[in-house]
């Protein structure tokens, strides 16, 4: 009952932390005492990005609107990253579920409907999340493509990025990873994001984010790097 009570409690946490880079700008609205707004969302690179699920355009005077990226699609529950991809906007939160627990987690989200899973190298369970998509996939025969997994790594893992990432595709196993994300601010974050940035072009990583980074962190973080966070997750909860 307390390991199912955990699992409820992180899926309602990451439903309320996930916060999508919309465009191509941003305003960020100050507090009175100078710091930024928690609500405050972040910029993404491209204005305009294809979706790649999208169907071919129709003849004229019949055009299909398309999603706008960083929009949230209420009827689909999925919003359009800069990257190009579409995200569901409510899934699993898999921080402290031990291995059987995620696995029983995971296939029980994913059989629901459900198509997010957030795990971390922190958390410890990389494999199980992997384990769980696999079995799900094979018994309730869901493509892989739905699917979003989310991991990230974490600073003491910056110093080799490569190596860390490498560990994340071997123990999701699951042949591609839909975002990763740096887990804080850290020495070294700037060449562990370049790192995945040329995963990204591999096609290991489709979507680029960052991990309890704010305004002034980013600020200093965003000129560096060529591929804008498509998403940044920030801690909100009552705790």
């Amino acid at each position: 009952m307390q390991q199912m009570k955990k699992a409820i409690l992180s899926m309602l946490l990451l439903a309320s932390v996930l916060m999508v880079a919309a465009c191509g700008s941003v305003e960020v609205q100050p507090e009175s005492d100078g710091s930024a707004s928690p609500s405050t969302s972040l910029p993404a690179a491209k204005e305009e990005a294809g979706n790649p699920t999208s169907k071919p355009d129709a003849p004229e005077g019949e055009k299909e609107e398309k999603p706008d990226v960083g929009v949230f699609d209420f009827d689909n529950r999925s919003v359009l990253l800069n990257s190009g991809f579409e995200m569901p906007i409510v899934g699993l939160g898999t921080y402290s579920l031990d291995y059987d627990t995620c696995v029983n987690s995971v296939k029980a989200l994913l059989e629901s409907g459900g198509r997010l899973i957030d795990t971390a190298y922190m958390y410890h369970n990389e494999d199980a999340v992997g384990e769980g998509v696999r079995q799900a996939m094979e018994e309730y025969g869901i493509p892989r493509d739905e699917i979003f997994v989310i991991t990230k790594i974490y600073p003491s893992q910056f110093d080799d990025p490569e190596a860390a990432i490498e560990m994340a595709l071997e123990k999701l196993d699951l042949d591609y990873i839909d975002m990763m994300l740096l887990h804080h601010p850290g020495t070294g974050d700037v060449a562990a994001y370049q790192a995945m940035e040329k995963y990204v072009e591999s096609g290991k990583i489709r979507s680029l984010g960052l991990s309890n980074w704010y305004v002034e962190e980013l600020e200093e973080f965003l000129p560096q790097v060529t591929i804008m966070p498509a998403l940044v997750q920030n801690e909100s909860h009552p705790y």
